[in-house]
């Protein structure tokens, strides 16, 4: 949702331009700032982001995004095992074209993870499991070629990073390389002989043609939210990142049917299965996928339209039921990281956070975006330190 001025909107970002009335209703009922999602010197990953939005401090948790997802899907990485994530990609022209693969229905990408899957399962010390739309995993055993450090240390670039880039100079680099470039090319030979590729070929659709490894890592160690803030919760999102982060903190991660990671995904099935959790549950958090996928394919439109329905659709609902319990609940909205429409991709820097609730007292804002939050003088270098602040009700401070 965060994002940097853009030339076409006048030197205003698209958190300032889109109309936002429960989120500006919100800055006028509590407070605003800004907080660094991504430490300094980490990539501006949602992995991340999101272990940050979690109240973890990445530094000492983080081990790659994909033993999250795989933590999600219930799969237990032995210590002689590497999660990659395996996207679905659309290259073309000798570029990547489309890291979603035109966010390729998630039944046509499990069936194409499936067939091709099988045949690399049977060349190269690798399994595949079905994920979301083009997200899946890959589990890379070991053998006497290969270590684990080789694995990790093997550098991968993320698809959503080089779009519109020459895609050859990006293949991985690094002690495994020639294993995982060979499944990669393996894996396109294979899938362009699909026939559900060239099925959305012949619809205009971007074709279906290449396995993408990267993201990989081993089994994090997370401290479980009861130990560390002696709250239990729920997690809602289409994300199986979002997901894994929950189940490695021993929250309960709920699926939502319709929820897709993109602009068409059920957000009243999201926040209602998210409000009615708080009858048993100390709180609830709510992913949304959709300002940061508009912002990957570089759509300034479609990405004000994002921040509009999740302004509408999941901010409003909450906020009116803050309003009916207004001594007991708190609410907080805030983005994992910048995505600029300038670059397509993640970016460091600080992002706006907005909050009201009990215990929090008005500071006078009327809007919530990047240059109200700034005015503030309200500041968190540490992601992990605000959230302990808005989940424990310890005192804010204005930081600079």
């Amino acid at each position: 949702m965060a994002d940097f001025p853009i030339p076409e909107l006048d030197g205003n970002t698209p958190l300032k331009v889109a109309r936002t009335p429960a989120m500006d209703e919100i800055a006028q009922r509590g407070i605003t700032g800004l907080f660094c999602p991504i430490p300094e010197g980490m990539p501006p990953g949602s992995d991340i982001g999101n272990l940050s939005l979690f109240g973890f401090n990445p530094r000492t948790c983080f081990t790659g995004r994909a033993p999250l997802e795989a933590a999600r899907q219930g799969i237990r990485l032995t210590p002689s095992q590497v999660a990659f994530r395996c996207n679905i990609v659309s290259l073309k022209d000798g570029k990547m074209f489309d890291f979603t693969s035109g966010h390729i229905p998630t039944e046509q990408a499990s069936i194409l993870l499936r067939d091709v899957g099988k045949v690399l399962e049977k060349e190269y010390p690798v399994h595949f499991y079905s994920g979301v739309s083009y997200r899946h995993l890959a589990v890379m055993d070991t053998d006497s070629t290969y270590s684990v450090e080789d694995l990790e240390k093997t550098n991968c670039t993320p698809p959503h990073d080089i779009t519109g880039q020459p895609w050859e100079d990006y293949l991985p680099e690094g002690p495994a390389k020639s294993l995982i470039q060979e499944i990669m090319l393996t894996s396109q030979k294979l899938l362009q002989q699909h026939s559900i590729a060239k099925e959305r070929v012949q619809q205009g659709k971007p074709e279906p043609n290449s396995f993408w490894l990267w993201g990989q890592g081993r089994t994090p160690q997370i401290q479980p939210y009861k130990e560390k803030f002696n709250l239990d919760g729920v997690v809602i999102s289409a994300v199986d990142l979002v997901k894994g982060i929950g189940v490695c903190a021993g929250l309960e991660s709920i699926d939502v049917p319709g929820a897709t990671g993109w602009i068409d995904t059920n957000y009243k099935g999201k926040i209602e299965t998210a409000l009615s959790a708080l009858s048993r549950v100390d709180f609830a958090l709510v992913h949304v996928e959709a300002p940061d996928e508009s912002a990957h394919q570089g759509d300034l439109n479609l990405k004000i339209k994002a921040i509009e329905d999740f302004d509408e659709k999941i901010v409003r609902p909450a906020l009116e039921f803050v309003k009916q319990y207004p001594n007991d609940i708190r609410l907080f909205v805030a983005p994992d990281h910048i995505t600029a429409l300038s670059t397509r991709t993640h970016a460091q820097g600080a992002v706006p956070f907005v909050m009201c609730g009990h215990g929090i007292e008005a500071s006078g804002v009327a809007e919530y975006h990047e240059a109200s939050a700034q005015k503030t003088g309200i500041f968190y270098p540490e992601a992990h330190e605000l959230i302990h602040h808005f989940l424990t009700g310890a005192p804010f401070y204005i930081g600079s």
